[in-house]
């Protein structure tokens, strides 16, 4: 904990801001990761949780170091009683009356409610440190997710564009051999229905792009206007077994941390409400002064003077509040019980889900490579076949076609599978370097 507040500083300072202007900026993902533990909502809240752990330490510890506090008073009398002697008045008192005080009281035992909030509040800074660490796991996969998708939109973008222009070529071919005498009317209807048909999935794919360009500047927390991405998607094997994978994520898993820590800080919430039970006893020493200054007559200055002693307080009746609270206390305790048992159950079925999901997609992009490669054969015969005369302009739109929907699923699978990577780099609470490193342990 002693090195985390130079590092989060550190982290604060040292990414640069976006380029100057209405130039377009290139972000990496790790630019994006960089930006997003900087600038994202859900990060900004827990360093604010940080700082308030902070505030209740202090609250925590107000009651354990001694209280001081002063008081000033003024009173006026509107009528002063005298006394007689021989025939002379002597006045009791004044008009204006000032007093002035300084009190200093130490607790000594509160029934042990000041220990307990104590460990409550160090419970609650190392709470703060993992709730950072599981929002930075958060934002971190929400981050991957919406680089990811928006790498594989702009490559389907590419894919439908690239049928527009194929299918554009097809049809000044296809109206050049019609006009010879070559191609039919229906060749030529064909290929201008196909071309048409082309585009709207084309307009699909750019708006997408747009969509995810803006669902990705919010979660970096960026307002730039024009931006591209650099990067691509690239398959990495991966395998482990689940029973590994359980074992790293309960022992890394902040989100498992924290549920814990809520339980230990709600046990102290419960000794802090049964010290309602239990006597109070404090020191305590006042110096006070008041003017004026007593005797006969009083004199008209401040006499000061020093008071101390001891206090014990018990309440022996505070109309229920006490039992309520300890209830209060108690049902909280065993919710967070509750809630430390779900969540344990939860985050290891995520990581089995994770490992399903990344099994299901490795599996579809594999098989979908190969059907690139078949389909890219596919192309390449009816293209030969086409320019041969052989075949109609059908036969090799729909190979082109063929070809750009299997890229694009072969695509679509390889985002998915790191994008499940990603996941189960959230389930588990590691990056997947660490996770790789464990496993090879």
């Amino acid at each position: 904990m002693k090195h985390f507040f130079p590092t989060i500083a550190a982290l604060l300072l040292a990414f640069p801001g976006w380029a100057a202007g209405n130039e377009p900026v290139e972000l990496t993902l790790e630019d994006c990761l960089e930006a997003a533990s900087r600038k994202n909502p859900i990060v900004l809240r827990a360093l604010e949780e940080i700082d308030a752990a902070g505030g209740i330490r202090l609250q925590a510890l107000s009651d354990a170091l001694p209280q001081i506090s002063g008081e000033a008073d003024y009173l006026y009398l509107d009528r002063i009683q005298e006394y007689r002697v021989e025939g002379e008045r002597i006045p009791l008192g004044r008009h204006d009356n000032y007093s002035l005080g300084v009190t200093v009281e130490q607790n000594l035992y509160q029934g042990g409610r000041v220990l307990a909030g104590i460990k409550a509040a160090s419970l609650y800074n190392d709470y703060a440190d993992v709730f950072f660490r599981e929002a930075l796991g958060e934002v971190s996969y929400r981050v991957k997710e919406h680089f990811y998708r928006l790498l594989l939109q702009e490559g389907i973008v590419a894919v439908r564009r690239d049928t527009v222009e194929h299918m554009k070529d097809y049809l000044k071919i296809t109206e050049d051999r019609y006009n010879q005498g070559t191609a039919s009317e229906f060749d030529l209807i064909t290929a201008r229905v196909r071309l048409a048909n082309s585009r709207p999935p084309l307009i699909e794919a750019e708006n997408r792009v747009d969509i995810i360009k803006t669902s990705l500047l919010r979660e970096i927390g960026s307002k730039a206007e024009e931006f591209t991405v650099s990067g691509e998607l690239e398959y990495r094997p991966f395998t482990a077994p689940l029973e590994d994978l359980n074992r790293i994520t309960l022992e890394s898993r902040p989100l498992l941390r924290q549920v814990a820590l809520e339980e230990d800080i709600q046990e102290q919430s419960l000794r802090a409400a049964r010290a309602g039970y239990q006597p109070r006893f404090s020191l305590f020493a006042t110096y006070q002064g008041q003017r004026p200054k007593t005797g006969l007559p009083p004199e008209d200055r401040f006499e000061f003077e020093w008071l101390a002693g001891a206090r014990v307080r018990w309440s022996l009746f505070d109309g229920l509040m006490t039992p309520g609270r300890v209830r209060e206390e108690r049902a909280r305790l065993n919710q967070a019980r509750i809630e430390t048992e779900d969540t344990n159950r939860t985050v290891l079925l995520a990581v089995k889900q994770a490992r399903l999901d990344i099994e299901a997609a490795r599996r579809a992009y594999l098989s979908q490579r190969e059907t690139v490669g078949q389909a890219e054969a596919a192309y390449r015969i009816a293209r030969v076949r086409w320019e041969k005369g052989i075949s109609t302009s059908l036969e090799l739109t729909d190979a082109e076609l063929n070809l750009s929907e299997a890229r694009v699923l072969a695509d679509e699978a390889l985002a998915a599978y790191r994008i499940s990577l990603a996941g189960l780099e959230r389930a588990v609470g590691l990056p997947l370097e660490e996770i790789e490193y464990l496993l090879e342990q």
